[in-house]
Parts: structure tokens; C-alpha cells; sequence
């Protein structure tokens, strides 16, 4: 059910700047405390002295740190961004607490162009060479997210839909069709490889990760949409009270709904290509954030960001050293946490 709005009250800037500032040393702390966490635990002090005076080394400490755990945790800080953002936004524009790419099927669509793409790479690779592999993992995606957010879209009646719920039920619908194909194909997989698959597909962010080209492709799409959706925050704020009466207010419904669906679906589509369906991060930290910081989106999305960002580092921080040396994919943690918080936020919300 689309949750009843009241009006909002004043921000100023100096709030939003405060806040985000506030979240962003708290990300930047949480990145150095898990730097410090693994097999090899690395003492803080010696984390710091090498990230302020040193800096990576050829040792096997630096080697550690600077080629093993930073990567991936920077990877790790966008998945949960990018993830958390889409949410809020899906929420938003939807008007629905349900609303995430993950329940609306475009994190199962942009899965399928993923394999799609990924099976097809040796011949991507002869056409193009290996930086057309790279790009083209995330274009895939991109592809089969908005693949799956047209589906939805009609199977829910389009524009004569009318209702966010029918929205919702048509993405539990077509994410289970769109998932059971990547089994489907992944069933098809070399032996070698279905492990890893099927990790990926459930979220897993244990593979090894370089800050090369396909990492700043993440990266330039997670940051770049976040602050594109950012721009249409006042348009959000508006559309909480109804598409009719944003459009009275002067807002082009339809336009901001079509940018919401793009932007959202290649930042979903460059996440999903990395770490796979990561679960519950577009739906609960929006509804954790919310209960802190108000509902105003100019507030909301940039905090949003950050607590989506230091949830799945933290996360895939435990997910390594939980039942080590063997690793748990990061979706695994995710859902294991995200389930009851989710519904703790429930039995709040009905109280």
C-alpha cells in the first residue's frame, strides 16, 4: 500500500552538508577498521602509517591491503551505494515502502544480461579485445535491467496500471521468471565455473578485484547517476503526493519517471554485473535512514548513499572472516541481517 505522506518541513543546507559530512567520516572509518580485519589481521596503527606515509607496498602486508582488501572493499562501498539508492528512488517514485530493484525483477533482468554477455565473451573478446569485455559486462546488464523494468511495466498495465502494488506483484513475477532462466543457463555452464555462478548470482563479491577499467565503470555510474537522481529530489519529494498533483505543481511526471527508470536501471545494471542480486540493501537502509533523517529526499538520498555504503562494506567484511578462511557470498549476510530488520521496521510501522 503507497504510505500516506504529510507535508515536509524545513531543510537548509547546512543540515544536508552536516549529515553527509557525518557519513562520509564514518564510511571513511569503517573503511580503515575493515582494512584491519581478515585471516591476517594488520594493526590499526600499521593500517594508517601505510595509507598516510607509505602507501602500497611490495611486502606481503601491503600486498594484502592495497591489492586484496581495498579493492574489494571500495567495491563493496558502491554495491551498497548504488543499491540503497536505487531503492530510495524506486520507493519514491513508486510510492511504495516495498519498491527495490531486487523485488521488481530489474536486479534478476540485469543478471540475465550478465550471463548473456559473459558467455558470450571469448567471441566479444576476439571482436573487440579484452576492453570490450570489460564494457560490454556492464552494457549487458544495463540491457536486461531494462529489459525487465519493460516487462514489468506491461505486464502491469502500463500507464493504465494505476497502482504501485500492481507494479510490485508484476516484479515478484517476472524477477522468478528472469531468475529461473539464469538457472536455466547456468546449468549450461562448465563445471569450473558453476560454483562461482551460482555465488554471483545469490550476490558474492569473493572474486578478485582490481581497480582497472571495469572498476571505474562501477564507479562512474554509480556516482554519476546518484548525482543525476539527486537533481530530481525536489521532483521526488513531489510525486510522494501523487502523480496528479506533482503535475499540477509543475513537475514533468513523466519525464522524471522515464529518467528514474534509466538511471536507476544502469546503476543497478553496473552493480549487478560486479557483485550479482545482493538482497535487501535497496530495501531496508531507506526505510532505516528515513526513520532518522525525515523523508525529504534532498536529505535522504545523499544519506541514503552513505549508510547503503557502510552497511555493505560491513557486510562483506563479515562475510570474509565469518567461517574463515573460507568465504560466505556478501548476499548471504545481507539477506541473514536485512530479513529481520526488515521486519522489526514492520511490526514498527503497524504499531
Amino acid at each position: 500500500m503507497a504510505q500516506a505522506e504529510e507535508p515536509l518541513k524545513p531543510l537548509s543546507r547546512g543540515r544536508i552538508v552536516t549529515v553527509a559530512s557525518a557519513l562520509a567520516g564514518a564510511l571513511a572509518v569503517t573503511v580503515l577498521l575493515c582494512l584491519c580485519v581478515g585471516s591476517t589481521p594488520v594493526p590499526t596503527a600499521e593500517v594508517l602509517r601505510r595509507l598516510v606515509t607509505a602507501g602500497p607496498a611490495a611486502d606481503d602486508t601491503g600486498i594484502i591491503l592495497f591489492s586484496i582488501r581495498l579493492p574489494r572493499i571500495l567495491l563493496a562501498a558502491m554495491v551498497g551505494a548504488g543499491l540503497a539508492t536505487a531503492g530510495a528512488a524506486f520507493q519514491a517514485l513508486l510510492r511504495n515502502p516495498l519498491a527495490d530493484p531486487y523485488i521488481l525483477g530489474i536486479s534478476s533482468g540485469a543478471s540475465l544480461g550478465t550471463i548473456l554477455v559473459t558467455m558470450g565473451r571469448p567471441l566479444l573478446g576476439v571482436l573487440g579485445g579484452p576492453a570490450a569485455a570489460y564494457l560490454t559486462r556492464p552494457l549487458g546488464a544495463f540491457l536486461g535491467a531494462l529489459l525487465a523494468v519493460g516487462l514489468v511495466y506491461a505486464v502491469a498495465g502500463g500507464r493504465r496500471s494505476g497502482s504501485s502494488s500492481r507494479l510490485l506483484l508484476a516484479g515478484v513475477v517476472i524477477s522468478s521468471l528472469l531468475m529461473s532462466l539464469n538457472i536455466l543457463l547456468l546449468t549450461t555452464a562448465r563445471q569450473m565455473e558453476l560454483r562461482g555462478f551460482f555465488f554471483w548470482l545469490v550476490g558474492d563479491l569473493s572474486h578478485p578485484v582490481r581497480l582497472d577499467l571495469s572498476f571505474g565503470v562501477v564507479l562512474a555510474a554509480v556516482l554519476g547517476c546518484s548525482l543525476a537522481v539527486y537533481g530530481l529530489a525536489r521532483s521526488l519529494n513531489l510525486l510522494a503526493v501523487g502523480e496528479e498533483d506533482a503535475w499540477a505543481l509543475g513537475v514533468p511526471v513523466a519525464f522524471v519517471r522515464t529518467a528514474v527508470y534509466l538511471l536507476m536501471s544502469l546503476m543497478t545494471g553496473a552493480v549487478v554485473s560486479v557483485s550479482g542480486s545482493v538482497p535487501y540493501i535497496g530495501l531496508i537502509i531507506p526505510h532505516i535512514v528515513r526513520l532518522s533523517v525525515g523523508r525529504d529526499y534532498r536529505l535522504l538520498l545523499p544519506a541514503v548513499f552513505f549508510v547503503g555504503a557502510i552497511f555493505t562494506v560491513a557486510a562483506d567484511t563479515l562475510a570474509r572472516v565469518v567461517i574463515a578462511p573460507s568465504e560466505l557470498p556478501v548476499g548471504v549476510i545481507t539477506a541473514l541481517c536485512g530479513a529481520p530488520i526488515f521486519l522489526s521496521l514492520l511490526r514498527r510501522r503497524e504499531a
